[in-house]
């Protein structure tokens, strides 16, 4: 009876994977017939379970829960974790879709403690998700972020455990949608190489000692992040917002044309050849960076300071510095001091006594 029932068991997973769905039931219901005379209960709850897959591929979602419940409970008789892991997750999804948001999250919580104490930490990230999901619909804004942190945070576990140089792969398979999720996150110390964030809200985010070499953040906002220590070499940042972000020691050898670092921290970061063409650099404190060779055509350069930065050979063309500070900057000409000056930058004199030379 045991080989029999084995037989429908494996036979309805092959018509189900066919798309043959009823055939599938109809093998299934008859495999749990036979484990019930012979008693095997484990066998039993597995093929419900499957019946209620088949029910729900069949659209009759509350046949579907009718089979999960029962196989929940034999599951438990048997202290079996898997078997109720698997009923509990069948549960959350069949509620889910019903619409029954808060029995939806019921189910997934008690599936996150089993998934927790396996130290199954994918399953426990893609729980988050549709917890993060029904909290969502319940408008429950405050744990839908939380358990969006969590996702985060188990992105992060992932990506170092399995020392993957993929982390936007990773993330994307737990759920998180990168052009909307990471905004305020830690994002620290991870790899996004080629990554595609254009138009990406990452307002506040912490990408400190990232890489982000050729990614794509054109027209992303990345107002108030942390870009401290990244790598963005040859990275587009095209019409990137970066108000008020933080680039200390970054490299940014790359595409900032149009790009908007009003009032940004830049100190020691490495502009060399840099396109910032057009961009608003107003504010910006660029004290003892390297721009050489760097493009500011049209920038606008109103209050930054520049203070030992090094400019050699940068292009100045249309460039606007109403009340930039240069002193002490590297690679100024007297002739392009003179000119500066005329636009209405300022370069204070290195000895503090020479501005009152005449005794005024």
């Amino acid at each position: 009876m045991t080989i029999e029932g084995d037989l429908l068991l494996k036979q309805g997973i092959a018509q189900y994977q066919q798309g043959e769905f009823e055939a599938a039931l109809e093998c299934w219901r008859q495999a749990v017939t036979l484990y019930r005379e012979t008693v095997e209960r484990a066998r039993e709850g597995a093929a419900l379970g499957n019946m209620g897959a088949a029910y729900q591929a069949l659209g009759d979602v509350t046949a579907a829960v009718g089979c999960y419940e029962q196989h929940l409970a034999i599951a438990e008789d048997l202290e079996d974790l898997q078997g109720q892991g698997n009923a509990l997750l069948n549960l959350g999804t069949a509620y889910s879709t019903l619409g029954e948001y808060e029995l939806a999250i019921a189910y997934q919580q008690r599936r996150m403690a089993i998934a927790i104490e396996m130290g199954d930490k994918t399953l426990e990230g893609h729980l988050l998700y549709q917890l993060k999901i029904g909290y969502q619909h319940l408008g429950e804004g405050d744990r839908a972020r939380d358990c969006q942190d969590r996702l985060l945070e188990i992105a992060r576990f992932l990506f170092f455990e399995t020392k993957s140089d993929d982390f936007m792969a990773i993330a994307q398979s737990l759920g998180l949608n990168p052009l909307e999720d990471f905004a305020g996150s830690n994002l620290s110390n991870l790899d996004f190489h080629y990554a595609d964030l254009s138009r990406a809200e990452l307002a506040n985010a912490d990408f400190s000692n990232a890489y982000l070499e050729l990614a794509d953040l054109s027209s992303a906002n990345l107002a108030g992040a942390n870009l401290s220590h990244a790598q963005l070499t040859n990275a587009n940042l095209n019409r990137t917002n970066l108000c008020g972000a933080n680039l200390t020691d970054a490299d940014l050898r790359t595409n900032l044309n149009r790009a908007n670092l009003t009032n940004a921290i830049a100190r020691r970061t490495n502009f060399t050849a840099a396109y910032l063409r057009g961009a608003n650099l107003s504010g910006i404190c660029l004290v003892d960076a390297v721009l050489k060779n760097a493009d500011l055509s049209r920038g606008n350069l109103t209050d930054a300071d520049l203070t030992g930065a090094d400019v050699s050979r940068v292009e100045w063309t249309g460039v606007i510095c109403d009340r930039a500070r240069f002193a002490q900057a590297i690679g100024v000409s007297e002739s392009l001091k003179q000119d500066l000056i005329k636009l209405g930058a300022i370069f204070e004199s290195e000895d503090p006594g020479m501005d009152n030379a005449d005794g005024d």
